[in-house]
């Protein structure tokens, strides 16, 4: 993947509106992909997430999604300022993706770091995962019949993307020279700092980025002072900046999945990985575990117990086939990661997992950023599905495993 140097942030212009995103594309190249002419090229923002802005630019031959990196965190403005070189960390994830889990992850042009862009295939035909789990909810309540999920295939797109991961970027596969560089390759400080303050800290204490509702205010507080708990979250601390074992997405939630129908069968994208890094492997797999579950209670607060069931099988289902294709490879491999024999590697994945599901809940419930599944709940409900969650979370960060886990001690 080619790049050109990086300017200072102030140095680049914005894309704000249609004109700005359609002079882009022909400026750089793309409108023959996308029309004979500027005039037949349409544009619309579809930013969602909280740290970049995105556009999708159709015409008759063709669509693309044109994502831009801010020197700021998007949802925020200029007062949260960040480096824009976060999105070469995207494109360097997604340039390793393409070849790992070709399937699962979008098609990606080489980035643009002048003006921090970044073009790719326009997943518009599919609909991000978590608003599809608010989209159920809001149907049963309103007494209709939800748009069916195969939870158990989605879990195990998931389970077998982070396997792929681990055996092509861990020491099962490289030598300590090659898994050393690739360390150094895929650094994301500013983003890893990001995740330290906003999931690994400040939930933790009073802090001015932190909100929850009323009703759980004592609960939030108490955290503050449970000395078990938090040691049990500075021990995830030092796992999340100590323990470079493979490469990982870093921030696969609900809103960093898409899912849809393509050719009859259910199709699963991962996208927005512009936290990756080499971290902990158990991370991602604890982050996806952490909002099915959120999925999972949402449903149950307004008694669809059926549904809840389902969402949360694409826990035991990811782990499933994260551990079907590391054990089927395992006796190839290259060496033995920290010495361990699989079952106790296994076994360690797992309990990182957990540990990485309760901080997550905890950022969600008590944190900056909440997860749309229960702030759209009806108001009556809210209250005991964020109790519930933490409650869960706190087992989960301190025991590092969970007790409706078909999952453990079996491997």
């Amino acid at each position: 993947m080619t790049t050109t140097a990086p300017q200072t942030p102030a140095a680049y212009d914005l894309l704000v509106d249609r004109d700005d995103v359609v002079s882009y594309l022909v400026g750089a190249g793309y409108l023959p992909r996308l029309a004979a002419s500027a005039e037949q090229v349409t544009v619309r923002e579809v930013t969602a997430g909280n740290m970049n802005r995105v556009f999708i630019a159709s015409g008759p031959l063709g669509s693309l999604a044109v994502k831009q990196a801010p020197p700021w965190v998007q949802a925020v403005g200029p007062e949260w300022p960040i480096d824009p070189n976060r999105i070469a960390s995207e494109a360097r994830a997604y340039a390793m993706l393409a070849d790992l889990a070709p399937a699962s992850v979008p098609t990606v042009d080489p980035v643009d770091l002048d003006r921090y862009v970044l073009v790719m295939e326009d997943l518009s035909d599919l609909d991000v995962l978590r608003d599809v789990l608010v989209r159920q909810v809001a149907d049963i309540v309103a007494g209709a019949a939800p748009v069916a999920i195969d939870f158990d295939a989605l879990g195990a797109v998931v389970g077998r993307f982070s396997a792929e991961l681990t055996l092509a970027t861990s020491l099962v596969a490289l030598a300590p020279a090659a898994h050393a560089a690739l360390i150094e390759t895929a650094a994301n400080p500013e983003l890893c700092a990001l995740t330290v303050d906003a999931v690994l800290d400040e939930p933790y204490r009073l802090n001015d980025h932190n909100h929850w509702i009323p009703e759980l205010d004592g609960e939030v507080r108490a955290m503050y002072t449970d000395t078990e708990l938090l040691a049990a979250v500075g021990h995830v601390r030092e796992i999340f900046a100590t323990r470079a074992e493979a490469l990982i997405h870093g921030d696969l939630h609900s809103g960093s999945l898409m899912i849809g129908e393509r050719e009859a069968e259910q199709a699963t994208k991962i996208f927005d990985p512009e936290f990756s890094f080499v971290g902990p492997i158990g991370m991602d797999l604890g982050l996806f575990w952490a909002n099915l579950t959120i999925a999972s209670i949402a449903a149950t607060q307004v008694g669809a117990a059926g549904l809840a069931r389902e969402r949360a099988s694409a826990i035991p289902s990811s782990w499933d086939a994260f551990v079907t294709v590391v054990t089927e490879r395992w006796p190839h491999r290259v060496g033995e990661p920290d010495g361990l024999d699989l079952e106790t590697w296994l076994a360690r994945i797992r309990s990182d997992a957990w540990r990485f599901a309760g901080v997550e809940s905890v950022r969600r419930a008590a944190g900056y950023s909440h997860a749309a599944d229960f702030t759209t709940l009806p108001a009556a409900r809210i209250p005991a599905a964020y109790a519930d969650l933490l409650v869960r979370a706190r087992a989960w960060i301190i025991t590092g495993t969970d007790s409706t886990d078909s999952t453990e001690g079996t491997l």
